[in-house]
Order: C-alpha cells, then sequence, then structure tokens
C-alpha cells in the first residue's frame, strides 16, 4: 500500500523567499531531470504525433505551459519545431515572480517566447484560446482539488489538447532518488525525494480527466517514475488505420 502524499509539506522552491542561487539550483536539477529522465521526449512525443493533423496554411500552432519553471519545456519544443518547420507561438506562465526572472535571464535568446506571471488556478485566457496547454512536474506541488481544478483550467484553455507530465508516488522510486541526490545541495536533496512522496498513482490522475469532463484523456505510465496524463479532443484526433 502506497503512503499518504504529505501535502503539508512544502517544497524549498515553492517559498517566495528562497535565495536565488538555491532557485537556481533546484531549476538546473530540474532541467536536468526533464532532459535526461523522459519528461521533455513525453512532451515531444505527443507533439510529434500530433503534428501530422496540424493544418499547414493557418498561423502557428499556439502553445501555453502552465508552471514552466525555467521554461525548459518551451525551449525544447522550439528546437523540435524548428528541425520539422512547424510555427509555434508559446506561452510561458508562472506564478513565482523569482522563478520567472531566472527563465527569462536564461531564454534572452528566444525573444519569440512570452512570459506572464499568473496562478494556475485562474488562467487569464479565454476558453479554447490556446491549441495546447501543457504543464510539466508541477501537479505534485498541490493537493488533490487544486490539481483537479489546474486540469479543468488546461482543458477549457485548449481547442485541441493537453498534456500533463508529473512524478508517480513510487517507493522503490524514493530509493534511486536518495541515491541519485546524495551529494547535491541541501535544498535538491529535500525538494527531489518529497516530490516523489508527493507524487500521485495514475487512478489518481484519471479522476481529474473525469472531473474536467475530458474521457478522451489518458494516463500512461513511463520509466523513471513518470506519467503523462494527455490526449487531442475528439474532433481532432486522426482516425486510427484498419487493420
Amino acid at each position: 500500500m502506497l503512503p499518504e502524499r504529505p501535502v503539508h509539506l512544502r517544497e524549498f522552491m515553492d517559498e517566495r523567499d528562497i535565495a536565488a542561487h538555491d532557485l537556481k539550483s533546484n531549476l538546473r536539477f530540474i532541467r536536468w531531470v526533464n532532459r535526461r529522465l523522459g519528461g521533455t521526449r513525453a512532451v515531444l512525443n505527443y507533439l510529434r504525433a500530433w503534428s501530422v493533423g496540424w493544418p499547414q496554411t493557418t498561423g502557428p500552432i499556439r502553445i501555453v505551459d502552465v508552471a514552466t519553471g525555467s521554461a525548459d519545456i518551451p525551449e525544447a519544443i522550439f528546437a523540435w519545431s524548428a528541425k520539422q518547420s512547424r510555427k509555434v507561438e508559446i506561452i510561458a506562465l508562472d506564478i513565482h515572480a523569482g522563478t520567472l526572472a531566472i527563465a527569462r535571464s536564461w531564454c534572452r535568446a528566444r525573444p519569440d517566447l512570452a512570459f506572464i506571471q499568473a496562478d494556475a488556478l485562474q488562467l487569464p485566457f479565454a476558453d479554447g484560446s490556446v491549441d495546447y496547454a501543457i504543464s510539466s512536474m508541477f501537479l505534485h506541488h498541490l493537493g488533490d482539488a487544486q490539481a483537479a481544478a489546474v486540469v479543468a483550467q488546461l482543458v477549457r484553455i485548449s481547442r485541441r489538447g493537453v498534456i500533463v507530465n508529473d512524478l508517480l508516488r513510487d517507493p522503490h522510486a524514493l530509493q534511486w532518488v536518495k541515491i541519485m541526490t546524495l551529494l547535491a545541495s541541501r535544498t535538491i536533496k529535500y525538494d527531489a525525494r518529497l516530490s516523489i512522496r508527493k507524487g500521485w498513482t495514475t487512478s489518481e490522475a484519471m479522476r481529474w480527466a473525469i472531473s474536467a469532463g475530458a474521457p478522451w484523456l489518458t494516463c500512461r505510465q513511463h520509466l523513471f517514475a513518470r506519467f503523462t496524463l494527455a490526449g487531442e479532443k475528439p474532433e481532432y484526433t486522426l482516425p486510427r488505420p484498419q487493420p
């Protein structure tokens, strides 16, 4: 039986007064985790598959990355889209002013990336005003009701689809995270280990889809204690070939 999520505990990086050098260190670690342990690849795999159905004659595909952190996922999407000659516009949104300041400084070479400070629970976008709403490594920071509310917001603002990419609550993963962070800083050690303890199960994630009225979202487990809750709305899903 899995232990309860310690919802009363907060990560260092959630604190508004976290020291800048600690916040940068944590954000670099998350970049490494996304790049090396499958988070970035999971998001790109969905977009790669869905891009087959993107129209060629209209404007760019518009994406909002909610709780963007250091904006490493948007950077990876831009790099992929450039190789595929796919035009995208990305808005990177985060509520933490310090995190946004770091993301802006690290992404100065991306003038086509817009940054907005806003609350994920009250996204400042009209219904269906973006093509895709995505969020990575964020929902484990929240309680269940808040996580469900964020998924509902992603569904509300997206016209085509949603990608949520986060951590599974897995005691085995906690053991290898402890080993992986043995030589890390105090803040990375604490936050990385707490992140796994505050992760989710796939059944918990599927409840968010039901609550949001989005049965087209499906949950998949990935390597390294990660899951995705993702899907395109039925009207944009390409028909599967007949066997």
